[in-house]
């Protein structure tokens, strides 16, 4: 049996230990749209076989690059009461970024912001998602 704790450390910042090994690791999260004019399995495709072994090749920080794809098809539509009465599909899929610790995430943003990376990245993003409604968050 592993037993997990949470800590606060001395910066304020919640982390997990496991036998005084901090596993804490960080995480981005994503919510990425796909382009309008192609469709869900075009999105998939180019993401899973293009974007991806670009991201990777570029980042090698990265511990686990995951997507989680928020299908139509996979709506609930209405059978849930607490269900958005809103706009449905804003997000075509759920991106996670982990980090095996601070210092490859400090890696991740060096290298996200030298203008050949930026320009790299945001080229490729324009033949599948609209990046004007992608949203990134950091979880811990």
């Amino acid at each position: 049996m592993i037993i997990v704790l949470e800590h606060t450390d001395y910066e304020g910042v919640k982390n997990n230990v496991s036998h005084g090994i901090n596993v804490f690791m960080p995480k981005l999260i994503a919510l990425i749209s796909k382009k309008t004019s192609i469709s869900e399995e075009d999105f998939q495709s180019y993401y899973e076989n293009k974007h991806v072994p670009l991201i990777e090749r570029l980042f090698p920080t990265l511990m686990d690059y995951k997507r989680t794809y928020l299908l139509k098809a996979s709506m609930l539509n209405d059978v849930l009461p607490l269900e958005s009465e809103g706009e449905h599909a804003q997000f075509n899929v759920i991106t996670e970024l982990t980090f095996e610790d601070e210092d490859g995430l400090n890696q991740f943003f060096e290298k996200g912001a030298e203008e050949e990376v930026i320009s790299m990245i945001r080229d490729d993003e324009a033949n599948f998602l609209d990046g004007e409604k992608t949203i990134m968050f950091r979880v811990d």
